[in-house]
């Protein structure tokens, strides 16, 4: 990137320590940094002065005006890309961001890929907006600056534009011109005097006559005129540019009646060649003209057509859907826009109508094309804010049921010598680990969920799962898995997940009973996926494989290549949200797998997850990395806990001192590093450190493990969050961290990753 071409960046950022260090990271990254201010009333003036190419803009700002309210006065001001940064939105702010078409949205905490896509989106997007704002002033402007009179209609012919030069030649103006009808302002004759054709589009080169144009005053101008269609960036033609330059002037009589009106040429002179079907209809709806197009599409002749009602020629839906409205065009003479599918010929068609005559003049584009664009662009739409709302309840939510885990973990333990009552404790324990499958659920399916992986047993976790799977009557399950797979670096949770939506639809497949076949063994991937449809496929290689066989009415085959569409389902009727094979896919591509769907309809359906064997592990052991430390354990080891939530960190505290460690507490990062600080300079370091991930309003564990590794290069640290999708969760040694706990977990878990990691301290 050289220094002509960098992207300028102004960065509203409401905490100042995250603004600086945003701007050093963009700094390094080869992005310009224009400013960093921290309010919006800050901004407006910068952005104003500085003109930057992409606005970062913290949603919450420190000023009267939020970052949305900022960006909205920005955009009105300038032309400017804006990304929203915000760690957490409910439904009401994402709508309200959206309705100002910002360039995207990053989540905090965001990784430096993510936060370099976004800009280059951003900026790609801020360039073509202003050159396409330059291309219409340079149209306008090369329009004005020819000595040729220039004339711009739309198709039906009304007038949209006149240079100077075309308003001097016909003796009026644009503005009391503007949608009358070409033939209105323009008379022409042919050069022997005798009645002039309308200006018609040509395919090829703009064609070129000799004509006699007749103002309004009475002179005849000897015109040589030029006509081309007029296209959109799509290259459908939309109206047609005139050109005309006066050879001699003359003084000649006015027009005959008949020469004043020649205009109104039959309408076939001007539209026959248009690609799009066109069609004149009168008061009933009756064809009077139907163009080459329009005759192909209606697989008629076009003398058949003449006579015929409109409504007879489409389908009762369109009918039912339209009339209404295109019958109030008819009878008010305006213009109207509709969108209009044609199930017969599976196509989608924007119809525009213009008042002709005593009827109108109807326009038929195939715009299926952008219907299907705008359709995936809806669902990606939908993913993005599925990803905002769920990744913004999804901390306050863990943390809400790593409480509830906790205690209710408790509450059994304190119950062991009353076992009448553990059922119940179990019942909510389990209750609580599915609301947290949901939430993942969730965050898995908009995000891509980044996995956390640790080395299990394949054949364990199937085992497992079948054990506490509550089975279906009049289906016969069998479960084959080989004994001695060797262990595989993966999310269990994900995986479990994964193997449970494969099981459920393979039940759905079975309303009247039949056999599901569950095998897991270590394959070849050549062998295992031959000539099906493959989700993804990478490097050939010995791996593991997952595999879900049902006897039911297997899918269609013109359904097999959208099974992993989002939203895409075949049980609507049963409320199916036709996600849960993408939630699988999206687990298969981040563990580094694949997976692939076989069916035969009347036979079945068999689903196959491959996992590599050589998949990467080196983030795969979350109870600690393979690492020594020069620290002496102590007789009762001291703590130090970072978390905000008053609940979580009451929990925390009484369960580590119920095993005699010194436990500080503390609710943000800048405390926990003047803690850790202090007890360095007494000489009483602490042996280990928790941290909660995020702290909404405060330095989160992030910031602070670089601080804490700044001081202390042998610091022995635990992340922990409810984002269990963050890239921190998913690496913890990549960020210096020993060991990861996702929330929700059980105070037994936390007790063991914490006697685990002191107990690996050696001495010096």
């Amino acid at each position: 990137m050289t220094e002509s071409d960098r992207i300028r960046v102004l960065i509203v950022e409401n905490e100042g320590l995250v603004g600086c260090d945003l701007g050093a990271v963009l700094t390094g990254l080869g992005y310009d940094v224009a400013a960093i201010c921290r309010t919006g009333e800050e901004a407006l003036p910068l952005a104003d002065d500085l003109r930057p190419d992409v606005v970062l803009m913290d949603v919450q700002l420190a000023g009267v005006m939020d970052g949305i309210e900022t960006a909205r006065r920005m955009m009105q001001n300038n032309h400017v890309a804006v990304i929203y940064l915000t760690a957490c939105a409910d439904a009401a702010t994402v709508a309200r961001a959206r309705d100002t078409q910002p360039c995207g949205y990053l989540i905090k905490p965001y990784t430096e890929d993510e936060l370099r896509a976004a800009l280059e989106v951003a900026a790609t997007r801020h360039q073509s907006e202003l050159q396409r704002l330059r291309q219409e002033q340079s149209f306008l402007l090369a329009f004005q600056s020819l000595a040729d009179a220039a004339m711009v209609t739309d198709l039906a012919g009304r007038v949209m534009f006149l240079n100077t030069a075309a308003e001097e030649a016909l003796g009026c103006s644009l503005e009391g011109t503007a949608g009358r009808e070409l033939g209105e302002i323009y008379s022409i004759q042919s050069i022997d005097g005798s009645v002039g054709t309308a200006p018609k589009i040509e395919g090829g080169a703009p064609a070129t006559r000799r004509l006699m144009l007749v103002r309004r005053d009475g002179r005849s101008l000897s015109i040589e005129e030029r006509v081309a269609p007029l296209r959109d960036e799509r290259g459908s033609v939309t109206g047609m540019v005139v050109l005309f330059r006066a050879q001699e002037a003359t003084t000649a009589a006015p027009p005959t009646e008949g020469a004043a009106t020649s205009n109104a040429a039959p309408l076939v002179d001007i539209v026959e060649s248009i690609s799009d079907p066109l069609m004149a209809l009168d008061g009933q709806w009756r064809f009077t003209y139907v163009n080459s197009s329009a005759a192909r599409m209606f697989s008629r002749d076009k003398r058949l057509l003449l006579g015929v009602s409109l409504w007879d020629t489409l389908p009762p839906s369109a009918h039912e859907s339209h009339f209404d409205a295109l019958s109030a065009a008819m009878e008010k003479r305006e213009t109207v826009t509709r969108e209009i599918f044609l199930e017969g010929i599976n196509t989608w068609f924007e119809a525009r109508t213009y008042p002709f005559g005593s009827g109108l003049l109807l326009l038929l584009k195939d715009i299926t094309s952008r219907k299907l664009e705008a359709e995936r662009s809806s669902r990606m739409d939908r993913l993005e804010s599925l990803g905002l709302l769920a990744r913004g309840f999804a901390h306050d939510f863990n943390n809400n049921l790593t409480v509830l885990l906790g205690n209710l973990a408790l509450a059994e333990m304190r119950l062991q010598s009353q076992p009448d009552k553990l059922p119940e404790i179990q019942n909510a324990k389990q209750a609580t680990l599915q609301a947290q499958s949901l939430v993942q659920q969730l965050l898995t399916f908009a995000r891509g969920g980044a996995p956390i992986k640790r080395p299990i047993s394949m054949a364990e976790l199937v085992k497992t799962f079948f054990h506490n799977h509550s089975r279906m009557n009049h289906v016969n399950y069998l479960v084959e898995v080989q004994e001695d797979l060797p262990q595989v670096a993966v999310d269990p949770n994900q995986v479990r997940r994964l193997l449970g939506n494969l099981v459920r639809n393979a039940e759905q497949a079975l309303p009247r009973g039949g056999e599901i076949i569950v095998r897991c063994e270590g394959a070849d991937p050549l062998a295992i996926f031959p000539n099906e449809t493959v989700a993804e496929f990478g490097e050939v290689c010995a791996g593991v494989i997952l595999e879900v066989r049902d006897n039911g009415a297997g899918i269609a085959s013109e359904h097999l290549p959208h099974v992993f569409e989002p939203y895409f389902s075949t049980r609507k009727a049963d409320n199916a949200t036709g996600l849960g094979l993408t939630v699988c896919e999206s687990i298969a591509k981040a563990h580094g797998g694949s997976i692939s769907v076989q069916s035969t309809p009347g036979t079945g359906t068999t689903v196959r997850f491959f996992l590599p064997m050589d998949s990467d592990t080196d983030e795969a052991d979350t109870m600690g990395i393979g690492k020594t430390f020069d620290i002496a354990p102590a007789a009762n080891p001291r703590i130090l806990v970072l978390e905000d939530d008053n609940l979580v960190r009451g929990l925390i505290v009484r369960n580590l001192q119920s095993q005699n460690y010194e436990v500080v507490e503390t609710v943000d990062g800048n405390d926990t590093v003047r803690a850790y600080q202090q007890a360095m300079h007494e000489g009483r370091t602490f042996h280990l450190v928790v941290l909660d991930l995020s702290i909404p309003n405060g330095m989160g564990g992030l910031r602070t493990m670089e601080k804490l590794r700044a001081m202390d290069q042998n610091v022995l640290a635990i992340v922990s969050s409810g984002y269990s999708d963050d890239p921190v969760m998913a690496q913890p040694a990549a960020y210096g961290f020993a060991a990861v706990l996702p929330k929700p977990y059980e105070p037994v878990e936390l007790l063991r990753m914490v006697k685990g990691l002191i107990a690996r301290r050696t001495t010096v």
